[in-house]
């Protein structure tokens, strides 16, 4: 058994999953690090212990370049499969995009393998990633900007969460037994073994990050160290287990530090945030947007991050809120931030008002709130007790019954109030800073108010002392609020 065999085939038998596939697809596009991936994958279940696995070729067109080049590579992978009585599926990208192409094509890509994975009943995916490719890959992210999941990089072995044609999930081990290998040493064994492969040209345009990166900056970094591409991998998969270590601690903290409120929308709990060090609430911060956020929104702002941290730990200004990404925001309400999408621009409420032009009607304030102002003789205790909330009035000094309405609060609302000391008026906007109302929820609260346009109700929240009847016997009418549905 050859060395190159040899290092492959323990790699593979170095992970348990392995144990449970049976049917494995391979990820082929026809160039040299799949079309190795192939022949070794063939020689693999060629062994008397493997004879029973399956293997299931999937080619995929990006259609990034020329459609000869395409075609030559479809026909070398359908007709390798073909010679070795393979099952294989072939698809291309019906919709390739003009920009953010690299992120784009790996969605389509991992989209038909999904399906492929689906309507083979298969239980891994193999694809050809190589050292130069994780390399490559960290490199990049770290020139771009990336945060402590991107440094990752490439991992060999996990469980791949994709998302198939019809929008079903496909959950599968995902296996890279290429990723010790430099590429050089894949040409020399494709040499060897005499295996045809395609070159895609576009690896030499120097227009792509990547390529730079590849022909130009990696090359120099190694003249000074030729241990660097394994000595960069090695600090790669020191990285990748401290996250994976911070990301189960985050995982049993989760329930505690916030709840998800709907598909869409999450609500942190600010003291529990604050009672973490530094350090674990910027990297609880960090995983909460890698692991969770990104999944709805699909991308976000590096200093989102910090903004949300001045979030938590401000004590000046407990209800504010600004943009966390686009169509994203992060509301705080004193001891919770709400983390939401960005809602239409609502209609002013300040301007909305309901006449009760009426005695014993009911009068609809939307949303199956209604208010009526109703006489004592119309009011018993059983109806007092069925209804959401009342105040109890004393008009008996009017000649005719005085005239109020209904709105939401406006600049320099007041409200009578009595103190031991004799009465007083006080902001609307100051209870309601006071009672720590939401300021999401202060624009909605209903007013009842006079022609002279004082503030004699708060409904659920403050009285005026204004037609405040001294004594039970003083009450003339009741104004009631009941919630019909």
């Amino acid at each position: 058994m050859e060395a190159t065999f040899r290092q492959f085939k323990n790699k593979v038998e170095s992970w348990p999953s392995w144990e449970e596939c049976q049917t494995i697809v391979l990820a082929i596009s026809g160039g040299v690090d799949s079309m190795v991936l192939l022949h070794l994958m063939i020689e693999l279940v060629q062994l008397n212990e493997y004879k029973d696995r399956q293997l299931v070729v999937a080619h995929f067109n990006h259609r990034l370049r020329s459609p000869e080049i395409h075609d030559k590579e479809q026909t070398l992978v359908v007709e390798t499969a073909k010679k070795h009585d393979l099952v294989y599926f072939v698809s291309k990208w019906e919709s390739p995009s003009k920009s953010n192409i690299e992120a784009n094509a790996r969605q389509a890509r991992y989209q038909f393998l999904a399906d492929v994975l689906d309507a083979s009943q298969g239980d891994c995916l193999m694809t050809a990633h190589h050292l130069d490719d994780a390399v490559e890959t960290m490199f990049m992210r770290m020139v771009r900007g990336t945060s402590l999941k991107g440094l990752t990089g490439i991992r060999d072995n996990y469980q791949r969460v994709m998302k198939a044609t019809n929008n079903g999930v496909t959950v599968t081990a995902l296996m890279r037994p290429l990723i010790n290998f430099r590429k050089a040493d894949l040409y020399r064994y494709a040499k060897a073994h005499q295996i045809r492969y395609y070159e895609d040209e576009s690896n030499q345009e120097t227009e792509y990050l990547r390529n730079r990166i590849r022909q130009q900056y990696l090359p120099q970094i190694e003249l000074e160290n030729p241990q660097f591409y394994n000595n960069l991998f090695a600090m790669q998969q020191q990285l990748t287990s401290s996250y994976q270590a911070h990301y189960e601690t985050y995982m049993k903290e989760e329930p505690i530090l916030l709840a998800k409120l709907e598909a869409k929308r999450w609500a942190l709990d600010v003291e529990k945030w604050r009672n973490l060090s530094y350090e674990f609430r910027e990297v609880f911060l960090t995983i909460f947007f890698e692991e969770r956020f990104i999944e709805v929104a699909g991308q976000y702002d590096k200093e989102a991050i910090n903004h949300l941290l001045d979030q938590i730990l401000n004590t000046e200004n407990p209800n504010y809120r600004f943009n966390l990404a686009p169509g994203w925001v992060s509301r705080r309400e004193y001891n919770y931030i709400f983390i939401e999408p960005e809602e239409r621009k609502l209609p002013q409420l300040s301007d909305y008002r309901v006449d009760l032009s009426s005695n014993n009607k009911w009068f609809s304030l939307g949303n199956g709130l209604w208010i009526g102002l109703f006489n004592r003789a119309f009011v018993n205790n059983q109806m007092r007790k069925a209804v959401d909330d009342f105040l109890a009035l004393d008009l008996s000094g009017f000649k005719r019954t005085p005239a109020f309405h209904i709105r939401h609060r406006q600049d320099g609302d007041l409200i009578e109030l009595n103190s031991s000391k004799g009465s007083y008026h006080k902001k609307i906007s100051r209870i309601l800073i006071d009672d720590k109302i939401p300021s999401s929820l202060r624009d909605r609260i209903w007013l009842i108010v006079n022609d002279d346009n004082e503030v004699i109700w708060m409904i659920g929240h403050q009285s005026s002392s204004k037609y405040q009847p001294q004594k039970p016997e003083n009450i003339t009418h009741y104004l009631l609020v009941q919630k019909m549905y």
